[in-house]
C-alpha cells in the first residue's frame, strides 16, 4: 500500500516532506514480469557467448542495473534538502541543485540534470514512481515542492 506521511511536524512555513512506496509486483505486475524475464533472457544470451565468468557476471550486473527498478520495490522521499529513492538497500539522494528539469506525470516523477531529454538522459536522471492508488494530493504536492526549487513540471 502506498502512503503518503509527514516526516516530520512541519513549523511556520516549512513545507512536509513526502514519502511513498511502489512495488512492482502489487502495483504493475506486468512490468514486474517483463523485467526478470528480460533480464534472464538477456542474462542467458549473455552466458552463452562463452566470456570467461567474470566478464559475464560483469555484464549480467550491468544490465541489471538498468533494469533493477522495474521489479524491485522503491521507496521515495521528497523534502526540502533533495529527493531521495531507495533501490534494494541502497538509498540514492541528490539535492535539488542537481535537477535542471522535472517531469510529473500520471505515472511518476522525473527528474534529470539535463536542461533538454537526449538519449542517456534516464543514466543521469531520477525516476520517481507514483503508486495508481496514492494519495491524491500527492502530485500537487509535489508540484509545490519543484516549484519552490525553481522547476516547473
Amino acid at each position: 500500500m502506498s502512503v503518503t506521511l509527514p516526516a516530520v511536524a512541519p513549523g511556520p512555513g516549512a513545507a512536509t516532506a513526502l514519502e511513498w512506496s511502489f512495488n512492482p509486483w502489487r502495483q504493475d505486475i506486468r512490468r514486474a514480469l517483463v523485467g526478470v524475464i528480460a533480464t534472464a533472457a538477456v542474462t542467458g544470451l549473455i552466458a552463452g557467448l562463452g566470456l570467461p565468468p567474470l566478464a559475464t557476471a560483469a555484464l549480467a550486473l550491468v544490465f541489471l542495473a538498468t533494469v533493477h527498478s522495474a521489479f524491485l520495490p522503491t521507496r521515495c522521499r521528497v523534502d526540502e534538502e533533495g529527493v531521495a529513492r531507495r533501490l534494494a538497500f541502497a538509498w540514492e539522494r541528490r539535492p535539488w541543485g542537481a535537477f535542471r528539469r522535472a517531469v510529473l506525470g500520471p505515472r511518476g516523477l522525473f527528474l534529470s540534470s539535463r536542461l533538454h531529454p537526449g538519449p542517456l538522459e534516464s543514466f543521469r536522471g531520477l525516476w520517481l514512481p507514483i503508486p495508481p492508488d496514492a494519495a491524491p494530493t500527492l502530485p500537487g504536492e509535489l508540484r509545490d515542492h519543484l516549484a519552490r526549487h525553481g522547476l516547473s513540471s
